[in-house]
């Protein structure tokens, strides 16, 4: 098959794009099909939405060499794809253009049909007006990008990943990697960095500001070093005499002839000194010395974690006291540089009044506060606004949480989930007076109370229900339940209620010394057993949760299955209460019981 030949008239390959648009054009292409004489155009695109895009719809504005509109393609129409986010299409596509006086060509998006049904137009005719270019990141950090990588390690991301600047918009933002993400979602699509801690820690004032850090610990530590090499070099004559002395004693010893067995004993009495002496040097000179060393190197590497730990093991030698300190600094620095605020606030409140600690973990905490709050946090970010006292903008801070926390407070009512309510509740407890919050809590406590007790927690559901006694449907809620608060009147939280007969017949052996005993705890769980003494093990056993249903005491297995087991027939409430009731699948001629217990 011959070659095609193909002569480009215009090839551009800036990314653009306009406001909400769903994708951006790549590039476009305006060429000459020499051997069939036949004009056409291709443009690359890229779908920016989550759904699969399947249709495409668009124009061409063709214009001449005076940049002069001269024709149009109308209702261009590409189908049949399954185009998947920041996936690139339709290049390999040609249109064909009549007008063979075109130079240059336009494409105007109409509308694009998605593979789940939804539809987008361009109602307003818009026009590809936004470039999405972005410039190398090592162009724009310079000698700052060691910085940048170091910001990224600590943060536990591959800075390798990011080659460009990114690009912050009001409608979108390019990450580093150069996918294109929309304001509204906080991770990138592609490599999951966060665009909050991209925006920070890309920024080469902070750069510059860690970079003035480093040089400034570099300085002090060579400093320190060269204070060490003259200590080491003080201290290694020491270790060295100890070293001839041992050569001495050595030589001493081959000429000695031991004649006696007393002078044999001291002559190796003082070997063992010397050899006792110079193991002592070694130990409390030569391996500090050694891990010393490391601690500064670790230091001088930005290795912080483990120049601490190393200058802590040290205790007093030397300055490693200082120098532990100043380790502790430089990692709660470098955490705050990487956005990691709450480990920062951390350590710089373990060094105490060390330099300017408490006022970087005050900063720290807020930093922190600011990025809870931006992460949809509202009650923890207004809780460490409110610790943050005095701290600038803190209390204004705290009280633009308070409407956010309401909110959200509002939506786990609705959502009335064991989950949803226990967030309700602690939103709406920090909340206090605001707005008709105290209302809300009541509600939000008598529906916990509905939620533990569908969850057989009935001790929990009772005291729910007392705690909100004037909210309206408590009081009937506890009418309703009576007979279970009855029944567990008198158990803790250690201990279940007990209800207990006199001696009855036993199945097994006839004699009227079994026992029936129904134990009702107020987490639901319930064990109704017959048993007679002589015997080890029950002749009728049920355990379980239980719930009432039309006086009827059921009693659940592990697969939630639900049997019936006692049906009340009368209950004398007090502490001598009596409960009657009838068993449902009795073992032995015992049908009716009378088990004593308490309802108080």
């Amino acid at each position: 098959m011959p070659e095609e030949k193909i002569k480009i008239l215009e090839e551009k390959n800036t990314h653009l794009w306009f406001e909400d648009s769903p994708i951006a054009v790549l590039a476009q292409k305006l060429a000459l099909d020499i051997d069939k004489a036949e004009f056409f155009a291709s443009f690359k695109l890229m779908n920016l939405q989550p759904d699969n895009l399947r249709d495409i719809c668009f124009d061409i504005i063709c214009y001449d060499s005076a940049r002069q509109v001269i024709d149009t393609v109308c209702d261009v129409f590409y189908s049949g794809f399954d185009v998947a986010r920041n996936i690139e299409f339709g290049y390999n596509r040609r249109v064909p253009v009549k007008n063979q006086q075109t130079r240059s060509v336009e494409f105007v998006l109409k509308n694009i049909l998605y593979s789940n049904g939804n539809q987008w137009i361009n109602t307003d005719n818009r026009r590809f007006d936004t470039a999405l270019e972005q410039q190398s990141i090592f162009s724009v950090q310079g000698d700052l990008n060691k910085q940048f990588l170091e910001i990224c390690t600590r943060s536990g991301i591959d800075g390798t990943a990011f080659s460009l600047q990114p690009v912050f918009n009001e409608k979108f933002w390019l990450c580093g990697c150069g996918c294109f993400n929309w304001n509204s979602e906080e991770l990138c699509c592609e490599c999951g960095v966060g665009r909050v801690w991209l925006q920070k820690n890309t920024s080469p004032e902070v750069l510059e500001k860690q970079s003035g850090f480093e040089k400034e610990q570099r300085a002090e530590l060579q400093s320190r070093y060269a204070e060490f090499e003259k200590y080491e070099k003080r201290n290694s004559g020491q270790t060295e005499e100890f070293a001839k002395r041992k050569r001495a004693y050595q030589k001493q010893l081959k000429k000695q002839q031991f004649r006696k067995s007393s002078k044999v004993v001291i002559t190796i009495l003082l070997i063992l000194v010397v050899i006792a002496l110079i193991a002592d040097g070694i130990i409390f000179f030569g391996l500090p010395y050694l891990k010393y060393q490391n601690a500064m190197t670790d230091m001088e590497m930005y290795r912080y974690d483990d120049a601490a730990e190393k200058f802590l093991q040290l205790g007093n030698f030397l300055d490693s006291k200082d120098l532990y300190m100043k380790a502790v600094y430089g990692n709660a620095f470098s955490l705050y540089n990487a956005a990691n605020y709450e480990k920062s606030a951390e350590l710089f409140e373990s060094l105490g009044d060390y330099s300017d600690s408490q006022t970087k973990a005050l900063d720290a905490r807020f930093k922190f506060a600011e990025k809870k709050f931006s992460e949809g946090e509202y009650l923890e970010a207004a809780k460490i606004f409110h610790d943050l006292g005095d701290y600038p903008d803190a209390a204004q801070n705290e009280k633009q949480c308070f409407s956010r926390i309401y909110r959200d407070a509002q939506g786990n009512l609705v959502a009335n989930t064991a989950e949803s309510l226990e967030k309700a509740h602690a939103q709406l407890t920090y909340l206090g007076n605001y707005k008709k919050s105290p209302e809300l809590l009541k509600k939000c406590i008598y529906l916990l109370g509905n939620s533990a007790y569908s969850q057989c927690q009935y001790g929990k559901a009772i005291e729910l229900y007392r705690s909100v006694s004037d909210y309206p449907d408590a009081q009937t809620r506890l009418q309703n339940i009576k007979t279970i608060v009855a029944l567990i009147g008198s158990a803790t939280d250690n201990k279940p209620a007990l209800w207990q007969s006199d001696a009855l017949e036993c199945a097994d052996c006839s004699e009227h010394n079994a026992v029936y005993s129904l134990e009702l705890g107020k987490d639901g769980n319930m064990t109704f057993k017959a048993q007679c003494p002589d015997k080890d093990k029950p002749f009728m056993e049920y355990e379980g949760l239980f719930k009432l249903e039309n006086n009827i005491i059921k009693v659940s297995d592990a697969k939630n299955n639900w049997t019936d087991v006692l049906q009340i027939t009368s209950l004398e409430s007090g502490k001598n209460a009596v409960l009657s009731a009838e068993i449902m699948e009795p073992v032995s001629s015992v049908v009716s019981l009378r088990l004593k217990g308490s309802t108080e």
